[in-house]
């Protein structure tokens, strides 16, 4: 949901709030004086009744007096002290033919020592009438509300708010390859220059950080490669003297060991530069074939460890993504079903354009299948893997939003992704 949606939501769920408030104070505000008015009507109907009578006018019965209906004037044969009652009585109506809530007053006056009972009453205005009466106006005002906040919202904010969108807009186009920040742009808000001056500072440190962290990675990298190529060169000159069969094995056993630091620095940079997105161009490969080309390639050393390979590959799978991770990928996985295979095992590799599912025969699992797409996890202590090809497998699925899943079923080892 937008912000300005969200805005006007609210405003006219608080509107809606107030306004029934307002029209329950209204209600018995208007009604309480409506009562009153009449009220004041018949004290002044009484007063005036009173006023006659000490003139000497005589009223014998209910009378129309100047207009005035609904009156009776009773003269009682005991005295009795001044006092006024008011309260609701019912009277029939002749042109609606039933009866109507009305207000009595009943007022009793001395006149000349004589005590007289006036009774008056007249129709009150009914709590539906009011109550329609309230409703309809708060309507009106709530149409007015909406039209206004809908106005508002959407016209006056599609200005107030263009700074921010055109900020969100860089941010979204922003990305580390460029190396360039989002520079600040002036506004008219406060708020909006106070949050591009915190982009500006903040892109500016990403791009820093990228710029030193990539020259770190590829500088090491680098570094590495040279003394470690030294390294190699002096132990296979080694071994063309005259060694003792203890020393050679020592010999053979650092030259395994600098080759597996030579693929983890190797494995360390090619996992950076895919993290720091610097593989963005996508093509349209052709999944099949380079699966059945890699398998072909591997046929001598799927041969030398006595595998068998069964292929159910679609023809024409194309998936969009870089040359070269695609390549890493299916690389990384076939040599991982190789790897951990079994004497004599099998390999499964199935293909469609909804998924690529290798399987392979090996040992049980000991650990959890999520773990092993972690860094430097392994399932069992092989001083031959360094424990960073899933990752790296993981890493490509997941920059093209992928799923990746690993299951394991007795001696079936499966990896499964679904585009």
């Amino acid at each position: 949901m937008k912000l300005i949606t969200k805005f006007v939501l609210i405003y006219l769920i608080v509107t809606i709030i107030v306004l029934g408030i307002g029209g329950f104070v209204s209600y018995h505000v208007i009604k309480g004086e409506l009562d009153n008015e009449l009220k004041w009507r018949f004290l002044d109907r009484v007063e005036r009744v009173t006023y006659l009578l000490e003139q000497g006018k005589n009223f014998e019965g209910s009378v129309s007096e100047e207009n005035h209906t609904n009156l009776e004037i009773v003269a009682l044969p005991n005295r009795i002290e001044p006092n006024v009652e008011i309260r609701d009585t019912l009277v029939w109506h002749d042109r609606l033919q039933q009866r109507e809530h009305n207000l009595k007053m009943v007022a009793h006056r001395n006149v000349d020592g004589t005590s007289y009972r006036i009774t008056t009453y007249g129709a009150l205005v009914e709590s539906d009438d009011i109550t329609e009466a309230v409703i309809e106006i708060l309507l009106w005002i709530l149409g007015l509300q909406v039209v206004g906040a809908v106005g508002v919202g959407f016209i006056v904010s599609n200005r107030l708010f263009k700074p921010f969108r055109k900020t969100l807009k860089r941010i979204k186009n922003f990305t580390l390859q460029d190396k360039k920040p989002i520079p600040a742009e002036n506004t008219s808000v406060a708020e909006f220059d106070d949050l591009n001056r915190f982009v500006e500072e903040m892109t500016s440190k990403a791009v820093s950080d990228y710029v030193n962290l990539k020259e770190f990675a590829e500088n090491a990298s680098h570094e590495l490669q040279t003394p470690l190529s030294i390294i190699k060169g002096k132990l296979e000159l080694l071994t063309e003297t005259e060694l003792s069969p203890e020393q050679y094995q020592f010999v053979e056993d650092s030259q395994r060991s600098v080759k597996k630091l030579s693929r983890l620095s190797e494995s360390l940079a090619l996992l950076t530069k895919i993290e720091n997105h610097e593989f963005v161009e996508t093509e349209n490969i052709n999944l099949s074939t380079l699966i059945n080309e890699s398998t072909q390639a591997f046929d001598e050393f799927i041969a030398l460890n006595g595998l068998t390979v069964e292929t159910d590959v679609e023809d024409d799978v194309f998936v969009q993504m870089h040359p070269v991770l695609t390549d890493i990928l299916w690389t990384n996985l076939f040599q991982n079903a190789i790897k951990h295979n079994i004497k004599e095992g099998r390999i499964h590799i199935e293909l469609t354009k909804q998924k690529l599912e290798i399987a392979n025969t090996g040992r049980p699992l000991s650990s959890s299948p999520g773990e092993l797409f972690q860094r430097f996890k392994k399932d069992t202590v092989d001083s031959k893997s360094i424990g960073l090809g899933l990752a790296i497998i993981k890493r490509i699925v997941d920059q093209y939003h992928y799923t990746i899943s690993y299951q394991n079923d007795e001696e079936w080892h499966t990896i499964k992704i679904t585009f």
